[in-house]
């Protein structure tokens, strides 16, 4: 029987459109592919993500799931932030993938992502009220 992966976390930002973002595939930490892929992250918080791409990586590299990471690059207010994500599940949407993520013990990128999403939302915040 599969598992059902449940994250247990208090906030998850969505973004409305996705946040253009890109990456590259890593198996045990090495990287396998050369180049970055592009990607949209529909969602965050400190520790994961969703992410929407045209590449089936799972296809493309024939790996299984639990042994392929992602390492992300993206800027969600100011700062370019690189952070490695252990692929939990994938599902397959039309024309594309949704891939679950998660950063494993690494506390320096959670702290980063929560100030930048504090920075973002009170630019939009404010952007909203006086526009």
């Amino acid at each position: 029987m599969k598992k059902k992966y449940k994250r247990k976390e208090g906030f998850r930002f969505v973004f409305n459109p996705p946040l253009d973002a890109q990456f590259s595939v890593l198996m045990n930490g090495r990287r396998i592919d050369h180049g970055l892929h592009s990607c949209k992250i529909v969602d965050i918080s400190p520790r994961g993500m969703k992410v929407f791409t045209d590449l089936d990586v799972y296809d493309v590299f024939k790996h299984s799931i639990g042994m392929l990471q992602l390492e992300m690059h993206f800027v969600l207010d100011i700062t370019k932030i690189r952070a490695i994500g252990q692929v939990r599940w994938i599902k397959n949407l039309e024309p594309g993938i949704h891939f679950g993520l998660h950063f494993a013990n690494q506390p320096g990128i959670e702290e980063l992502i929560i100030r930048e999403m504090k920075s973002r939302r009170r630019k939009e915040v404010f952007a909203e009220k006086y526009i």
